[in-house]
């Protein structure tokens, strides 16, 4: 791009220029990996790693724009390499999501964009808003722990976080979303993306919250601090959903939001709710009240919180002028992410679901979902993660003391940790050792372990990761899936069975 220079939201985050005048820019990129020939190369500060120790890569893989925020070492290369333009910036978080918004020329302003935040159920209220708007007729996007969906299916992209993607890569999506044909777009925007810039710049039609609960207190230290980061989303925003029976933050929206706010609740008064809930096999029944006015509806969709998520999807519709009858056809057509109290038939004679479930209230809830379901025994699967601090996993075995015949232990992403230690600071948070306990640290075999211990008329429980596609082991992705392993138990157990 020519004219990347000249665009006042690039002009503002910059603090001085040296080298030749910029050259035409092909792309932007903070990997310098992914530089080539007369990319424009940003030096950002993560949590390990300082951008600004790649540029001797950068510029021999062809950068010709060096952009950092680190003053007197921007001048020594300068110094070294004259030849290339060095731009100095205040922030070089914000000048990523500057300079990308710029290249690829203000595009996502085309789109609408609806940010969900809280700590539990994003994943969900996202899937069931990308599939009510495309089952309303408007072609609508998702972005988020699940990955990137648009209204024909999952967007084969590159992740390179876990949930919300670097301001650059971020761009980019909705470059290719707007090519096609996309015209709306949810995606889920956490506390450390908000703190660390990556949604700089974008202004959203809509922001949801879901709830507000302690987690990722090693990054943010306090709850003050996290609370105060997810509100970030709401000073970006111009209209506002509200969950009221979440204490823990939504007081704060409310006394400090100053746009259209709509709220919704299960427990109290609101502009949308649901009252009467009664779970089903094959979904929950309620009603739905709006604006006073009461419908009986059923939506495939299991557990309280979940009911809760889907309000937060049908109060995001209504925002956006769609009616309430047009809304509840389409319940119907809702569907939730993958992993998130996940249904699989596959298991011929047992019920199979899988669950994201990695905390003690994620257990609960999910504890919860299942009582009205028929079955002779509870198969579980946990696992402590190995990327995360070692005081939470302890809180798994807690949390799952008592409530399954069966308990494998494994581990997802063991990073640099050895499974073995993962599983043992698991299991030394029961106060007594479960007689039908299993440890097995590969997660794939752990899978199949659960399912050989299963008979016909048993429930299978797999917690943890689920839906993603890759396991971090020794600071690499290496490339899983667990339906795989699941086939390939059926496999095997089908060839065993007709032996």
């Amino acid at each position: 791009m020519e004219n990347l220079f000249k665009q006042s939201n690039v002009l503002e985050t910059i603090s001085f220029v040296v080298g030749p005048s910029p050259a035409t820019v092909h792309s932007i990129t903070y990997d310098s990996r992914k530089v080539t020939t007369n990319s424009c190369f940003i030096c950002i500060k993560g949590q390990h790693v300082d951008g600004h120790q790649y540029i001797d890569s950068a510029i021999k893989n062809g950068a010709q724009v060096i952009v950092g925020s680190e003053k007197e070492l921007m001048m020594d290369w300068y110094f070294k390499r004259p030849d290339r333009t060095f731009v100095v910036v205040h922030d070089s978080k914000k000048a990523l999501a500057s300079f990308a918004s710029a290249f690829y020329q203000n595009k996502h302003k085309e789109l609408a964009l609806t940010g969900i935040t809280g700590t539990n159920g994003k994943t969900t209220i996202t899937a069931y808003i990308r599939s009510l708007i495309n089952a309303l007729g408007e072609p609508t996007a998702s972005i988020g722990t699940a990955g990137v969906w648009d209204q024909y299916g999952k967007v084969n992209v590159e992740t390179t976080t876990p949930t919300t993607p670097e301001s650059s890569d971020l761009y980019t999506l909705f470059d290719q979303l707007r090519e096609n044909k996309t015209t709306h777009v949810a995606m889920e925007a956490t506390s450390i993306a908000l703190e660390q810039g990556r949604l700089h710049g974008l202004q959203f039609d809509i922001a949801v919250h879901s709830n507000l609960r302690p987690e990722h207190l090693d990054f943010h230290n306090t709850m003050e601090h996290y609370r105060n980061a997810k509100l970030k989303l709401f000073q970006q925003a111009n209209k506002a959903v509200v969950n009221l029976d979440d204490a823990g933050m939504s007081a704060a929206i409310i006394n400090s939001f100053q746009g259209e706010l709509w709220t919704y609740s299960i427990e109290q008064e609101a502009t949308v709710m649901a009252q009467k809930l009664q779970t089903q096999q094959s979904g929950t029944s309620f009603d739905l009240i709006v604006h006073g006015k009461r419908y009986s509806v059923m939506a495939p969709i299991f557990g309280e919180h979940n009911v809760a998520n889907l309000l937060a999807a049908v109060t995001t519709c209504m925002v956006k002028g769609y009616a309430i009858e047009e809304i509840i056809r389409c319940f119907p057509l809702v569907k939730g992410a993958p992993g998130r109290f996940q249904l699989l038939t596959d298991y011929p004679g047992r019920q199979l679901i899988f669950d994201f479930a990695h905390s003690p209230f994620a257990f609960e809830k999910l504890f919860h979902t299942i009582k009205p379901f028929s079955y002779k025994r509870l198969i579980l699967l946990i696992a402590g993660i190995g990327v995360r601090p070692s005081y939470l996993r302890p809180e798994i075995a807690k949390a799952v003391e008592g409530k399954a015949d069966e308990i494998v232990v494994t581990v997802d992403h063991p990073g640099d940790e050895d499974p073995e230690t993962v599983m043992a600071d698991v299991i030394s948070g029961f106060i007594n050792k479960p007689e039908h306990l299993h440890l097995v640290g590969e997660r794939g075999e752990a899978i199949q372990k659960a399912l050989s211990l299963a008979d016909e008329g048993d429930l299978i429980l797999i917690t943890g990761i689920c839906m993603e596609n890759y396991q971090i082991v020794k600071g690499k992705r290496l490339p899983y899936d667990d339906l795989k392993h699941i086939h390939l138990f059926l496999e095997q157990d089908t060839k065993t069975t007709s032996a």
